[in-house]
């Protein structure tokens, strides 16, 4: 059975592949802007305050799921 991946869009919950800046990988974060193939991600911390947003390309993120 084949797998069918997840295109990233606005909204989606993600989780980094690799490292980008600061954060390591499995870093989550939630997409706020989608530029091609260019994600705007934000990443929280707790109470829901936004520590970073980090541009990372749509190739280094995968979908989190639940």
């Amino acid at each position: 059975m084949a797998t069918v991946k997840h295109a990233i869009s606005e909204h989606d919950v993600v989780v980094l592949r690799d490292a980008v800046g600061a954060w390591p990988a499995g870093t989550v974060g939630a997409v706020i802007s989608a530029y091609g193939d260019t994600m705007l991600v934000e990443i929280t911390g707790p109470g829901g305050k936004t520590l970073d947003t980090i541009q990372v390309p749509a190739d280094r993120l995968d979908a989190k799921r639940s």
